[in-house]
Formats: C-alpha cells, structure tokens, sequence
C-alpha cells in the first residue's frame, strides 16, 4: 500500500510484481495512461464510490512504460483518486480497492503515534525481526504507562522515560514525573 511517491517510479511495479507482491498504489495527478481495457464496475463498486476502473500501461515513452496494471478511480468529497494494482478484479474487486486505500489512514495514523508519542522516530534495526522486536518494545512500554497512569502515553511521559535511558534523570525522578502525571488526569476525570 504507498501513497502519491511510491507511485511514480512504473519500473518498480515491475520489480515488486517479480518478487511475488501485490500492490495498491495511488497515482500522481500528472501521470500518464495508456488505456487498454476498461473494465466493468459492480454494483458494490458504485457504492463505494468507484467510477471507473481499467487495465492501463503507465508512461508516456515506450521504453519508460510500465507492466500492464489495473487502474481504479475512486471519487472523494474533495477529488478523485487514482489507484494502481497488480491484481485483477477476481482477487480483488474495485470496491475492495478503494476500501483498501481508505483504511491505509489508520495504518498511518498507527505509525505516526509510534514515532512521534512512543518515541521510536527511527528503526535502531533494519532485519524485519529486529523491527518487530523495537515495534514490540514500544508497545508494551505505552501499555505498561497507560496502566500505571490510566491513559494513554503522551509525549511527556515518554520523554520523562528517555531523559531517565539517558542518564540524565534518576529513577526517582521518573517515578515522581509518572507520578504527577497519573495524580493530572485523576484531577480532570474528578472535575
């Protein structure tokens, strides 16, 4: 699942479709289709919000042009998107398509609460074991604070935990700081 950018280099579908992975991939406004193939939408294609889908070369030179790929228009409120994948509509119809893309915002939105409130702005691993395990880490910390002060981890307690890692507060220190934060949002349950 990419947004805009990943969409703009057509050879790198080609590489992803030989390695064996399926794509969804919005399109940039200014990229070109060769249309090959429109295709027929269902009825549950319509209802959410599908206007068009087709199978379409991307690129305006031949030797720049991608593999053949699916392109599914989707009307927004605010414009239409343009998606691209290498599925055909038997695995995954154009209503799955849009779903898809639109559920990709949750999976942002998860990622931009790791990095920015739990702290992890970069992967200290780069095999995908050593990322889980960072991932892991993360989560039971936040878990472990939100149990311990009754909400979820904000950027405070995280950095209270940080300046403790580093050396530059005590023990001591963390736990009055944690614990200033519990006694805070026990006062505004209370008022």
């Amino acid at each position: 699942m990419g947004d805009r950018y990943f969409g703009e280099d057509y050879q790198m579908f080609g590489e992803m479709e030989e390695a064996g992975v399926a794509f969804t991939v919005r399109l940039r406004d200014e990229a070109v289709l060769q249309v090959e193939e429109e295709l027929p939408l269902s009825p549950a294609d319509r209802k959410a919000n599908v206007i068009r889908q087709a199978w379409v070369r991307l690129g305006c030179k031949a030797r720049y042009r991608s593999m053949r790929v699916r392109v599914v228009w989707v009307q927004t409120p605010k414009e239409v998107l343009r998606l691209v994948t290498n599925l055909s509509p038997a695995e995954l119809s154009a209503g799955e398509v849009a779903l898809l893309y639109k559920q990709r915002w949750q999976i942002e939105l998860f990622f931009r609460w790791i990095k920015c409130i739990l702290g992890c702005r970069h992967w200290l691993a780069e095999s995908p074991q050593g990322t889980a395990i960072q991932l892991y880490l993360a989560l039971i910390a936040a878990l472990l604070l939100q149990l311990y002060t009754g909400q979820r981890p904000d950027r405070r307690m995280m950095e209270l935990i940080q300046f403790y890692l580093l050396g530059v507060a005590t023990l001591d220190e963390l736990w009055a700081g944690l614990e200033r934060q519990r006694q805070t949002v026990a006062r505004r349950k209370r008022s």
